[in-house]
C-alpha cells in the first residue's frame, strides 16, 4: 500500500516509536474504526487494550462533554465529587471494601506509585519481578519489566529488582527472603503472548508475600475492569493483592491510570506520600466513573466469558495450534509468525495485534463485541493460507 500525504507528514513530524498499520484513522464508533478514506475496520486490538466499551461509548462521550462545560481541571488541592465517584466506582468493581485509590495518568505511573506505596509501608528496597513482564517504560516500571529488548537503557532502579521465572513458587519464596518490599506481576503475561498462571501460582503468591510482609502488587493494566470474565483478575482468580494497578480502558481513551490500595497498607501512608498535578482531574474521572458504571450496569464480564468460548469453538485452522487467555485477553499460538496472519486480516479489515513471542496473535476486543464479530474473525482465518 503507498503512503498517503497524512502518513508521509506525520513519519515526518512524529518520532516513530511503533510500527504502525498502513491507514490513518479518521474516526471510529464501537468496535469498528475508520480510515480518512471512510473504509471500516473491525477492532479486535482495541488501541492497546484501550477501547473496552468499543470507540466513542455514549456515556462516556456524554460523560466528559458535560464535565468539559463546567470544569476541565483543577488540582488535588481541593476536595472533588466526580473524583470521588469515579474512586467509588472503582472500588465497587474491585470489591476491594474500605481501600482507597490514588489516581494518576497511566500504567507505568501507576506501577511507579504501586512500588512506591510498598517500599513505603515495609521500608525496605528490594522489589521482586518475573520475566516476560511489562510494566511500562519510566525508571521504575521498567526496572520491573521482564522482557530484555525494553531494558537497553536502564537506571540505577535495576539494581533494587530481582526477576524470577514465571510461575516458579520456590524462586519466588527464595527471592522474597532478601528484603523485598513487593512482588509485582502481571496474572496474565499480555505482550509476552498471553502466558498463563499454572494452577495455584497466584494464590501461592498471596501465602508467600502475606509470610514474608512483601506486598503482592497485580499490574492490572490489561487485565483488569472485566476482561478476563469477572471484574478483575484479581476476582478471576480469588487472590486478595495489596495493591492492583490500572490504565489503558480505565477511562476509555481519556489518559488516566490508578492503583487500588487495600485497607491494611492505607493507614501506614501519610500526605505527600503520592502525588500527580494531573491525575484525579476532573474531566478523566468523569470519563473513569462512565465507564465503569457502564460496566457494572451490563456485568460486561459475563459477556466477555461467553465469547471467550465462542472463539474457542469457532476458531479453526491447521495453523492454530493453541489458544491462551482468558476471557476477552487472548493469544492464537500458530505454527509460523504471527505477522503473516495479522497482515492478511488487515487486508480483510480486521485489526489485531503481536507479541513478543513471534508466533502469538493477541485478540483484546472491547467487551461490546458479539456472535457476530467472532464469526467475522472465523471466516478470515478460513481464507488464510
Amino acid at each position: 500500500m503507498t503512503k498517503t500525504d497524512a502518513m508521509l507528514l506525520e513519519d515526518k513530524y512524529v518520532l516513530p516509536t511503533y510500527g504502525r498499520f498502513p491507514f490513518v484513522v479518521a474516526g471510529g464508533k464501537g468496535h469498528f474504526v475508520r480510515d480518512d478514506k471512510g473504509v471500516e475496520y473491525l477492532d479486535l486490538y482495541g488501541g492497546h487494550a484501550v477501547a473496552l466499551l468499543g470507540h466513542c461509548p455514549e456515556p462516556v462521550v456524554s460523560a466528559v462533554r458535560a464535565q468539559a462545560d463546567v470544569l476541565l481541571f483543577y488540582s488535588n488541592l481541593v476536595y472533588s465529587s466526580v473524583r470521588t465517584r469515579a474512586a467509588a466506582a472503582l472500588i465497587e468493581l474491585c470489591a476491594a471494601k474500605d481501600a482507597q485509590v490514588f489516581f494518576c495518568n497511566s500504567g507505568t505511573e501507576a506501577n511507579e506509585a504501586a512500588l512506591r506505596v510498598a517500599r513505603l509501608v515495609t521500608g525496605r528496597p528490594k522489589v521482586v519481578a518475573t520475566y516476560g513482564s511489562f510494566h511500562g517504560r519510566t525508571a521504575g516500571s521498567l526496572a520491573a519489566t521482564g522482557i530484555a529488548k525494553y531494558k537497553h537503557a536502564m537506571t540505577s532502579a535495576e539494581s533494587d529488582t530481582v526477576h524470577v521465572r514465571f510461575g516458579d513458587l520456590k524462586a519466588a519464596k527464595a527471592a522474597l527472603r532478601r528484603d523485598a518490599a513487593a512482588f509485582i506481576l502481571e496474572p496474565i503475561q499480555s505482550m509476552s503472548g498471553i502466558v498463563m498462571p499454572p494452577r495455584g501460582y497466584l494464590k501461592g503468591l498471596e501465602k508467600l508475600c502475606r509470610k514474608s510482609g512483601a506486598v503482592l502488587i497485580f499490574d492490572e493494566v490489561q487485565t483488569g475492569l472485566g476482561r478476563l470474565g469477572a471484574p478483575s483478575a484479581a476476582q478471576a482468580f480469588r487472590v486478595k493483592p495489596g495493591v492492583q494497578s490500572f490504565a489503558k480502558a480505565l477511562a476509555s481513551g481519556v489518559p488516566c491510570g490508578a492503583i487500588v490500595i487495600a485497607p491494611e497498607l492505607v493507614h501506614k501512608l501519610q500526605p505527600g506520600a503520592l502525588g500527580s498535578t494531573f491525575g484525579g482531574g476532573p474531566l478523566a474521572c468523569a470519563a473513569v466513573e462512565a465507564t465503569i458504571r457502564t460496566i457494572i450496569k451490563g456485568r460486561l464480564w459475563r459477556k466477555a466469558k461467553a465469547l471467550e468460548a465462542r472463539f474457542r469453538a469457532k476458531l479453526k485452522h491447521p495453523a492454530l495450534k493453541e489458544i491462551r487467555g482468558k476471557g476477552l485477553l487472548l493469544g492464537l499460538v500458530l505454527d509460523r509468525p504471527a505477522r503473516e496472519l495479522r497482515d492478511h486480516l488487515v487486508e480483510r479489515r480486521i485489526l489485531t495485534g503481536l507479541a513478543e513471542d513471534p508466533n502469538v496473535l493477541r485478540l483484546l476486543p472491547p467487551l461490546t463485541i458479539g456472535e457476530a464479530e467472532v464469526d467475522r474473525l472465523a471466516a478470515a482465518l478460513k481464507e488464510y493460507k
